[in-house]
C-alpha cells in the first residue's frame, strides 16, 4: 500500500510540476511546451549567395502575422484603430 501512495504522490506532484510550468509559458516568462521564436540570423555572404534569402525570411514573418490575426478573430489591418 505505501509504494502505491508513493507513486500516486509522485505523479500528481509531476501533474502540478506541469500545470506551473504551463501557466508561466502562458504568462510569457518562459517556452516550455513551444518553441522559442528563432533568431533573424542573415550574414551579408549568405545573402550574396542566395539572394532570395531576405525574401523567404521576411514572407515567413509576414506570413505568421497573418497566422496570428486570423488566430485572434481579427482580419488582416482590422484592428479597430484609429484611421
Amino acid at each position: 500500500m505505501k509504494p502505491f501512495l508513493i507513486g500516486v504522490a509522485i505523479v500528481a506532484g509531476l501533474y502540478l510540476v506541469h500545470r506551473a510550468l504551463l501557466a508561466a509559458e502562458a504568462r510569457g516568462w518562459i517556452f516550455y511546451r513551444t518553441r522559442p521564436p528563432r533568431v533573424r540570423t542573415i550574414g551579408m555572404l549568405e545573402e550574396l549567395v542566395d539572394p532570395t534569402v531576405e525574401y523567404r525570411v521576411e514572407e515567413q514573418s509576414s506570413e505568421a502575422i497573418r497566422a496570428d490575426h486570423a488566430d485572434s478573430g481579427l482580419g488582416y489591418g482590422d484592428d479597430d484603430g484609429p484611421g
